[in-house]
Parts: C-alpha cells; sequence; structure tokens
C-alpha cells in the first residue's frame, strides 16, 4: 500500500478485510494508517481486535501502552485503551502490572464501570492474620487464632455455617466481618423482599445454577444491576455476570451461602406462582398391562378441579421458565397415561406423564382458557390463551390447536408466544459481510426482499428484526401476518381471517391505498399474493415477505412458476435470504480438541471452492474444533440456537439469468461466482468459530 489514504478510506478497507475474517491484512491497512498519522481511537481498535483474533494477546498490550504513549486521547478514550491492555496482563496473572494499569484507568476516569472492585480484587492479599473474611472476629475477639484455623481446615463444611452454628458467631457480627474484608454491604435473608421480576424476566435462570456458583440478582436502580455473591471478588463470576445481562454495570454485595440458597428458593417460589411443579404432578407413569378395561372417569376429576387447574397453571409456566417453544400434550390409552412433551432448541423431549384419568379434564380445562367448545371431540379448534404469570403485568400468549386421536381423545399442541419484542438484528447470528449487505438491502427506499426456509427456521423473526432496525417515525410500515406472533410499537400490525375475506392479497390491496412506505407480509403462497408483491415493490415501496424453499436460487424459480413476469421480478427483487437454524454447543462444557488431517480434508471437500481462503486463520493455526459434552446446563451438549444464511443478492449478472428464466442450478452457479455463501458454507464457517458442530450443520442443510 504505497498511496496514503484518508482515516474515511482506509477505516472502509479496514472493517471490509475484517468482515472478510482477514485479520493480517486488516492490521497492515491499520498500521500503514498509523504510519501515516491516522491514528483515530477506531483505527486503534480495530488494530487491537485484528491482534487479538490472530491470538498476539502479549503484543496487543505492547501496542496498546506505546499508542498511548505517543499519542494524546480524550481521558475517556485513553481509560478504554488502558482497560484493555490492563485486562490481558489479569489474563496472564500479572496483577501487579494490571492493578497499576486499573489505577491509572481510575485517575483518567473516575465513574469507569467496576473499576474500582477490580483494583482491590487485585490488591495483594496478606496473611489470615493480617487481613481475610474473619479479621473482625479475630480483632474483637469473637473467636481466637486457634479456633480460626480449625474452622479453616475443615474442608468439607462452610466455614461461615461452622461459625454461625459451632461457635455461636452472630449472624450481625459475621455480617460486619464480610463487610469490612470486601468493602461493601452485607444482606442477610429478609422473607420481605420482592423478587426483582424484571431482572428474572430478562434472563431466565436456573436456581440450580445459581446455588451451583452462588450468586443472585437482588436489585436494579437506573442502568445498576445488584447481585448478591458469597464472594464479591470473584473476578471471573463478575465477568460471567455482565456477559449475562449484556452490562458492564454490576454491583456485588456480600451474602451468607445458605441466605442466596433462601432468597434463591424465596423468589423462585414467588415467579414460580406457590408451590414447585413437581408438586403439581404425579411421579412417573409407568406404562401398565393393557389387557384390562379401560377406565376413565370425568365424575372424579373435571376441568374445575383444583388439582387440573393447580397441573395446567404450573405447565404453563414451567413452559415460560424453560424457554421451551412448544407444548405437546399426548393421551396414550393402551399404555394408560399421558405424556407431556416440551420442545426446545427444536427438539422434543419427554418433560413428565401423569395417569390417564386426568388427560380429558386437562385438554378440557385447557378449552376453556382458549374459549373453545369443550363438547366438541370430533374436529380439530385452534385457540388463544393468555395469562399473567406472578410476574408484574407479564401477559405470555400461548397459541392452542386441538386434534383428534384414537378412542375418543384429543392431542394438545400449544406454541408459547412468549417474544413479545424482535430480536435485535445482530443478534440473528448473520456473519459480518451478510448483516452488511442485509442491512444495505433493508434500508433501500423500494424493491423486494424474501426471507426463505422451512416451517420453524426463523423466518418471522428475521423480518421483524429488519423491520425494527428500519423503524422509525419517518416510515409508515404495514404488517399482514397470520398470525401476529411479535408485536412492535409504530407497525400497524393486521391479523388475517381467511373465513371473512381477510387475506394476505386483500390486506396488501388496502395497504397500498393507506400510503404505506414499507409492507410485510407473512407469506407469499400463491399467485395473487405474489404478483401484488412484486407490483407494490415497483411502484416505490419496500415489500418485505417470506416463502416455504430449502435455498435463495430455489426461490427464484418457485416464483417464475407463479407466472410472474420475469423482467419485472428481476427489477423489483433487491435479495433472498435462507436460513435455517442449528443449535449451539454450550459455551460452559463444548470440549475444544485438535482436528485431524483427515477430518480437515473432508471439510475443505464438503466447503468446496473458497475453502482456503475462508479457512486461511484456521488452517494456519493449530486446526481445533469443539464438540459436544453435556452438563447441567445444557440438553445433551446444546444450549440456543444459532442462524445460518445464505444471501444471494440480485446483480447485473443474476438479472439477466432471471430474465431468461434460467434453471436454479445456472442461477445458485452465478451466485457462488459473485461470492455467495452456501447455507452449508456458512454454517461450516460457523463450525471453525466453535459456535457449533458438523453434526447440526449436515442435519440442518444436507
Amino acid at each position: 500500500m504505497d498511496k496514503p489514504l484518508n482515516e474515511e478510506q482506509l477505516l472502509s478497507r479496514a472493517w471490509t478485510l475484517f468482515a472478510k475474517d482477514d485479520y493480517a491484512g486488516v492490521l497492515n491497512v491499520c498500521q500503514h494508517g498509523y504510519t501515516h498519522g491516522v491514528r483515530s481511537y477506531d483505527l486503534i481498535r480495530l488494530m487491537l481486535d485484528s491482534l487479538n483474533k490472530l491470538g498476539k494477546a502479549q503484543e496487543q498490550a505492547e501496542v496498546t501502552l506505546k499508542v498511548l504513549g505517543e499519542n494524546e486521547y480524550p481521558p475517556k478514550v485513553a481509560a478504554k485503551l488502558y482497560f484493555r491492555a490492563g485486562l490481558i496482563f489479569q489474563h496472564q496473572d500479572n496483577h501487579d502490572e494490571a492493578r497499576k494499569i486499573f489505577q491509572q484507568v481510575k485517575i483518567l476516569d473516575p465513574d469507569f464501570p467496576g473499576i474500582e472492585q477490580r483494583i482491590k480484587a487485585l490488591n495483594p492479599r496478606r496473611s489470615p492474620s493480617g487481613s481475610s473474611r474473619y479479621s473482625y472476629l479475630l480483632e474483637t475477639g469473637l473467636v481466637t487464632a486457634e479456633q480460626m484455623a480449625r474452622v479453616l481446615a475443615q474442608d468439607a463444611k462452610d466455614p461461615d455455617l461452622v461459625l454461625l452454628t459451632d461457635y455461636k458467631i452472630s449472624k450481625t457480627d459475621l455480617g460486619e466481618s464480610l463487610a469490612r474484608f470486601y468493602n461493601t454491604e452485607f444482606v442477610p435473608f429478609s422473607p420481605s423482599k420482592e423478587p426483582p421480576f424484571e431482572l428474572f424476566e430478562k434472563r431466565r435462570l436456573d436456581p440450580d445454577f445459581l446455588k451451583r456458583y452462588g450468586w443472585i440478582p437482588f436489585s436494579q436502580e437506573g442502568q445498576v444491576i445488584t447481585v448478591l455473591m458469597t464472594n464479591p471478588f470473584d473476578l471471573g463470576r463478575l465477568d460471567e455476570i455482565k456477559f449475562i445481562y449484556g452490562t458492564s454495570h454490576i454491583e456485588a454485595k456480600v451474602a451468607l451461602a445458605a441466605d442466596i440458597e433462601q432468597f434463591i428458593e424465596h423468589f423462585y417460589k414467588q415467579i414460580g406462582g406457590g408451590d414447585d411443579l413437581a408438586a403439581a404432578f404425579d411421579e412417573d407413569v409407568e406404562a401398565s398391562d393393557t389387557s384390562g378395561a379401560l377406565d376413565i372417569s370425568e365424575a372424579e376429576l373435571s376441568e374445575q378441579d383444583s388439582e387440573v387447574v393447580r397441573m395446567v397453571n404450573a405447565l404453563l409456566v414451567e413452559a415460560w421458565r424453560k424457554n421451551v417453544s412448544d407444548i405437546h400434550i399426548e393421551p396414550n390409552p393402551h399404555a394408560r397415561h399421558c405424556m407431556f412433551r416440551f420442545r426446545v432448541d427444536g427438539t422434543c423431549y419427554e418433560f413428565r406423564k401423569v395417569r390417564l384419568a386426568l388427560a380429558r379434564p386437562i385438554v378440557s380445562r385447557l378449552k376453556i382458557m382458549a374459549n373453545l367448545d369443550i363438547a366438541e371431540r370430533r374436529l380439530p379448534q385452534d385457540g388463544k390463551i393468555k395469562i399473567k404469570l406472578p410476574e408484574r403485568n407479564k401477559l405470555v400468549e400461548y397459541r392452542m390447536a386441538t386434534i383428534p386421536t384414537l378412542e375418543g381423545m384429543e392431542d394438545v399442541v400449544l406454541r408459547v408466544l412468549a417474544s413479545g419484542k424482535p430480536l435485535p438484528l445482530d443478534k440473528l447470528g448473520l456473519s459480518a459481510r451478510n448483516k452488511t449487505t442485509f442491512e444495505r438491502m433493508i434500508y433501500k427506499p423500494y424493491g423486494l426482499i424474501l426471507v426463505v426456509g422451512p416451517t420453524g427456521s426463523g423466518k418471522t423473526t428475521t423480518l421483524h428484526s429488519a423491520l425494527s432496525y428500519i423503524n422509525t417515525p419517518e416510515r409508515k410500515i404495514w404488517t399482514a401476518e397470520d398470525p401476529v406472533e411479535i408485536t412492535q410499537e409504530g407497525l400497524r400490525q393486521v391479523q388475517m381471517q381467511p373465513k371473512i375475506g381477510l387475506t394476505f392479497a386483500s390486506a396488501m390491496r388496502s395497504f397500498l391505498r393507506a400510503d404505506p412506505d414499507v409492507i410485510m407480509i407473512g407469506e407469499m403462497r400463491d399467485k395473487e399474493t405474489a404478483h401484488i408483491g412484486v407490483e407494490a415493490s415497483l411502484t416505490g415501496h419496500l415489500v418485505l415477505s417470506t416463502l416455504h424453499t430449502n435455498s435463495a436460487p430455489e426461490t427464484v424459480t418457485r416464483l417464475l412458476d407463479m407466472d410472474l413476469d420475469p423482467f419485472n421480478f428481476a427489477d423489483s427483487l433487491l435479495c433472498v435470504l435462507a436460513q435455517r437454524l442449528v443449535k449451539t454447543l454450550c459455551t460452559n462444557c463444548k470440549e475444544a480438541y485438535t482436528s485431524s488431517a483427515q477430518e480437515v480434508m473432508e471439510m475443505g471437500m464438503e466447503f468446496g471452492l473458497g475453502w482456503e481462503e475462508h479457512a486461511r486463520e484456521f488452517l494456519q493455526a493449530k486446526p481445533t474444533l469443539y464438540r459436544k459434552v453435556g452438563c447441567s446446563q445444557c440438553v445433551n451438549g446444546y444450549r440456543g440456537r444459532l442462524g445460518v444464511h445464505e444471501l444471494m443478492v440480485n446483480s447485473s449478472g443474476i438479472k439477466i439469468q432471471i430474465k431468461h428464466r434460467k434453471p436454479t442450478e445456472d442461477i445458485r452457479a452465478q451466485a457462488v461466482t459473485e461470492g455467495m455463501l452456501t447455507l452449508k458454507q456458512d454454517g461450516m464457517l460457523k463450525v471453525l468459530l466453535g459456535l457449533t458442530d458438523m453434526e447440526q450443520v449436515r442435519a440442518a442443510t444436507g
């Protein structure tokens, strides 16, 4: 790079390379800019991020200190740079250097989040006779040094509990000792404390997880979240909490382990609506001998029975707590039980079995809640249930469908519509390149954008994320959906009613008379809707919709088969985003391993052209992949789901293919030539990042 570039040009080039994961290239561009006098924070940050991606932590710290020594930045900017260097030294266990750097951060920005706590945690520890959790007890003579030594020698027991029970130390005195050591407030258990519902709503935390790691969210004032911890000096745990809540504004207060457990049980009892769910259900019902006569007495149990009401309420609440997407209720007259199954992250698993006599009363109770006909058992029915959770004003919707099965029974499927707000666009799992391109497309003033994939692939979620990104007061946005699952302020959303003639096509025609800027159609499922959508996009409107096709190139063929004019369609189409959902590896238990040469070769063959380019960093370094293990926080080694995508932009080359009605294979070849990554290729790059594994990618993409 001979010719000096200005700051905007440098950053543009650097971000382009960063999106392609070419971190060595980013480093060269940033170093070139720095040499020629461009020393903005953005450029320095890209340089440091690239060094981090290349695994050069020590060099990253040295560059940071060098830059700070050679330049003058505003105090808050300099504080950010010093903090990054301090973290590196801390992770290298160079606590003296880390402490000095964090002290410099405090001088530059006294309000820097959590800096005092980090400095305090890195202060040199003195011997137990000097400073420890129990120094106050020793100084006041409440315990002797010999007694304390005996307490600490009992590794199997909690020292706090031993002091309280065996040595009769009051909780007040013990709390004072802990407060002085950690320089924070001691919080004892109080049964009058109300749970911080908003914090539990924000992140669904497992109570066993909280007990295991000794902390609990306690309150929130403004942006500051207060948590109780047994050890507020545990920086690793604090960083984990900050990641969970997505904020650095975390204040830790100290509490006894026993009190934290009491808080957890107290909070969850109120959040869960009283008794634990397990108490609402019978013990697991094993399959029994079916040779005898089936005995279901509805006289004994009705839909109004307290046991049935309590069980249904507990089931709905527990599904929400476990982040379940679907509840399946399946009576089995032959095995003489009714099974409840939960779908989590796309996979069904057995939750519980109850005795068969409860099946009909449970179904009837759900029908009453959904305003359905409890006497009709021969025909399928659809409805919706709204319940208010024990939290303040927390409403959760369940879309209910009943289907008649053998021997007069009915299956019930409940879709949990607990997510009332769209996901941010950067949470969809789009690669940097796809995200940048997609954002550019949805900001176009007119045209047609399609999101495609099978049922349950997250198409509606993606559309609403896109709408949320462009949802401003300057834009009038109409949506036609069936059903409306996600609501957004600012959108005018219409529920389809086919029985009365309110279809996607009729809604589209009405929208065009209502001065829209953006129109979202739930699905282009017929010729009429497709034709109106294309016409709307050609007349100055941005139209977004979904389609059930397997890939982006196949979408073109499918729509042309609907008798769309190829010239109009080619001119209207902006892009097609195909997607699938794959399970992500649990971050708590996933295991790193060095992949074999054979495995790497097979991945390269499966990826196809461009493998060396996209996997350059992986191939140059020690080829490390991750595999599932399994722990208490996940299901079979997986936790959550991630999108894999295939974004086809309608370039001039693609337009020619469409106008000449070329087959799918030709369109795909043209798109790949222009840089499109297929679904499998995008998934494989996420395998290299350690987010998922090849088993999930192959299962989702074929």
